[in-house]
């Protein structure tokens, strides 16, 4: 939960430090249980809110990138 906490607070570098005892596999699974958490969670909101899976998906991707290009600016 703190990785989590840290990367929500744009703590890169933070949620960085918490990972790096941590052995590669162990980072993987942690990365991959977060991204499925993350894919449910959308998938979720975006049917409730009677938006499909692909246009869910696609804002996903949206957001992933504008994220990106923020910090390369940075």
């Amino acid at each position: 939960m703190a990785i989590v906490a840290a990367a929500l607070a744009d703590d890169g570098e933070g949620a960085a430090a918490l990972l790096e005892p941590l052995e590669t596999r162990d980072v993987c699974r942690v990365a991959v249980r977060l991204a499925a958490m993350a894919a449910d969670a959308l998938l979720a909101v975006a049917e409730e809110s009677g938006g499909g899976r692909a246009e869910a998906l696609a804002h996903w991707q949206a957001c992933i990138i504008a994220h990106e290009s923020r910090r390369a600016e940075e």
